[in-house]
């Protein structure tokens, strides 16, 4: 009888031993995802104070653009209107569908400046940018695929519009070089 009582009491103290480790591993867990929220929270106030700078240098200038890209605005604009992240990807992916446009009309424009020969330069620079842009865009999701969270997929978006946007800034000043005159 002592016998049974002892193992009771032994077991007894084992589970509690066990819930008490296990309560110290999930409040551990739930402090670190507390941290990694402030941490996420606040990168989007920094976000939020970088827009209402803009807007402030926007009023300070006599409602004068400052130099921001037309594309770069509407994305700004967009994201500014939602704090909803799968609405701040439609406004990312808005954005670099905008730059795969301005690339193919600045592509366009190229055409009709360059010789054949130098133009089919241009084809095999572009299709050498695609293929890398493409691998870009695995990194990309194998990075993300690592981090939890749903903003992770904001920096995904924003990273592969910037790939675009670089691209297409670079074949506007060939073709702003080609239209100069001296």
């Amino acid at each position: 009888m002592k016998n049974k009582k002892v193992i009771l009491i032994v077991v007894v103290i084992v589970i509690f031993i066990v819930l008490v480790l296990i309560s110290a591993f999930c409040v551990n867990i739930i402090f670190k995802q507390n941290k990694r929220l402030e941490s996420l929270e606040s990168s989007l106030y920094k976000k939020d104070d970088i827009i209402k700078e803009l807007r402030q240098e926007v009023d300070k200038s006599n409602n004068s653009i400052p130099k921001i890209h037309p594309i770069d605005k509407a994305e700004i604009d967009c994201i500014s209107k939602t704090g909803n992240t799968y609405e701040i990807n439609r406004c990312s992916q808005t954005a670099q569908q905008s730059w795969e446009k301005d690339i193919q009309e600045t592509t366009d424009e190229l055409k009709k400046i360059l010789s054949p020969e130098d133009y089919k330069k241009l084809q095999i620079s572009q299709t050498i940018w695609e293929n890398s842009k493409n691998k870009d865009y695995e990194l990309i999701d194998a990075v993300i695929s690592y981090k939890l969270g749903t903003m992770y997929l904001n920096i995904r978006e924003g990273w592969r519009t910037e790939i675009l946007k670089r691209r297409a800034l670079i074949l506007k000043e060939y073709l702003n070089t080609l239209r100069e005159e001296f």
